[in-house]
């Protein structure tokens, strides 16, 4: 019975790969790579997760998003236009993208736990600067990951990346810009080398030439 759940579960993944490869581009509206900044920013894990999915994507500035433009149809970039919905805010995105693509996660317990990692991924974002004076703070953090590392090495205890570890690239390229020490936390510091050298994010890495950065 696992032997056969296995084969049904690899067969509707690759033809949902598949799927994507022959799709029309997804538009995603933000400041770059070519929205006016020469930078991934906060649309790192939107970008890594439809490449990761093999979809093609878009990439406009906020003068582009339909029916007159920002503030219309969403507050703030990065939007993505998924059908005829355009949708905001990048773990909503994500959560999106992740279930249409088989990227949050297998089984019902996998997809709560990646859920969950997107949303420690976005408060790693926005606390990070606090880790540079507060090692009390930092130290909470860094042991709750390891803790959530400690399975499979994968922020959503996945056995491959999801939309979590993605969206935990463009958290952990701040913590990285403000010169954050998390060397003391073992599988934090090698899920951060493990993702960098994943595909799909190495190439993202390798593409910041010529001006090109992942964050601003």
């Amino acid at each position: 019975m696992d032997e056969a759940r296995a084969w049904l579960s690899k067969k509707i993944q690759n033809k949902s790969t598949t799927m994507a490869a022959t799709e029309s581009p997804v538009t995603v509206y933000y400041w770059g790579p070519n929205g006016g900044m020469n930078m991934y920013g906060r649309s790192i894990g939107i970008y890594l997760t439809l490449d990761q999915a093999g979809v093609k994507w878009e990439n406009k500035g906020k003068d582009a998003i339909p029916q007159g433009g920002l503030g219309t149809v969403a507050f703030a970039m990065p939007c993505v236009q998924i059908d005829d919905i355009i949708v905001s805010q990048t773990p909503a995105i994500l959560g999106i993208l992740g279930q249409k693509y088989g990227l949050a996660g297998k089984t019902s317990t996998e997809k709560m736990k990646v859920a969950q990692a997107v949303l420690d991924m976005n408060d790693v974002f926005g606390e990070h600067a606090k880790f540079v004076t507060n090692e009390d703070r930092k130290k909470q953090w860094f042991t709750y990951l390891e803790k959530k590392l400690e399975t499979t090495g994968w922020m959503g205890g996945t056995k491959e990346p999801t939309i979590a570890d993605f969206h935990g690239v463009f958290a952990f390229a701040w913590v990285v810009k403000k010169k954050v020490d998390f060397s003391a936390f073992p599988k934090t510091t090698k899920w951060w080398a493990e993702i960098k050298k994943y595909p799909v994010v190495a190439k993202m890495f390798a593409s910041c030439v010529g001006g090109r950065t992942m964050i601003p």
